[in-house]
């Protein structure tokens, strides 16, 4: 190719460039375009931790709410874990003398069955009446620091004695003289001239009183079944 031709060529091209060049170009669609493409990655990228789930949206719960609830929780638990109280042979001894004095305002029974069918239809929950070494002469219930007791009196060799029967989960023994008979533990007091052995076994409490001597009440706890 010679110079004259290239030169032709060369104007022609430049020719050309100069008519695309003066022609407008819109690129507003082309800006739009690009920010839908710029959304599109974002969202794809977004970190899963910032995405909180509906689940787990919650409100945040004043100070003054929590407090209360705590404190009704707390209040709960204490009265599901009662502590046992601890027997008061005083308060006993006057509930002999209350059983062994109102003889006409207690309920008459004769035999176990008849004693404790008597009782459950007085009191839901009451102690039933194991079998007993003595003739069952009457049978009610007492309260003694806030525990219920099945109270059952007996005659025994001329003496009027009665036994006294508690939850063992909610009702023990005071510290007082240990006697063992058979294997069992027995405490022993006396108070305003009434005797007393005590027995605690599992949930069952047991307290044997009268004006026999402590032989002849021992006797008759070790008769009852723990």
């Amino acid at each position: 190719m010679n110079d004259n031709t290239q030169n032709k060529l060369d104007q022609a091209t430049s020719a050309r460039l100069g008519k695309l060049a003066s022609k407008p170009v819109d690129t507003s669609h082309l800006a739009e375009h690009l920010q839908t493409l710029m959304r599109d990655v974002v969202q794809q990228d977004e970190p899963q931790t910032l995405r909180i789930p509906t689940w787990m949206r919650w409100r945040p719960m004043s100070a003054a709410a929590m407090i209360l609830i705590t404190v009704m929780l707390g209040l709960l638990v204490m009265q599901n874990t009662t502590q046992p109280v601890i027997a008061a042979p005083a308060g006993l001894a006057q509930i002999y003398h209350e059983v062994s004095g109102d003889m006409a305002e207690q309920m008459k029974v004769t035999s176990v069955e008849q004693a404790n069918a008597m009782l459950a239809a007085q009191a839901k929950g009451a102690m039933p009446v194991p079998d007993l070494p003595g003739q069952m002469q009457s049978c009610c219930l007492h309260e003694h620091k806030g525990v219920t007791l099945t109270c059952v009196s007996l005659q025994r060799n001329g003496h009027l004695i009665t036994v006294a029967l508690a939850d063992g989960k909610k009702l023990h023994c005071p510290e007082g003289e240990t006697v063992i008979r058979v294997g069992r533990e027995f405490c022993t007091h006396t108070v305003d001239k009434v005797n007393m052995v005590m027995a605690h076994k599992g949930d069952r409490w047991l307290c044997v009183m009268g004006s026999a001597d402590m032989e002849e009440l021992l006797a008759v706890a070790q008769g009852i079944a723990m």
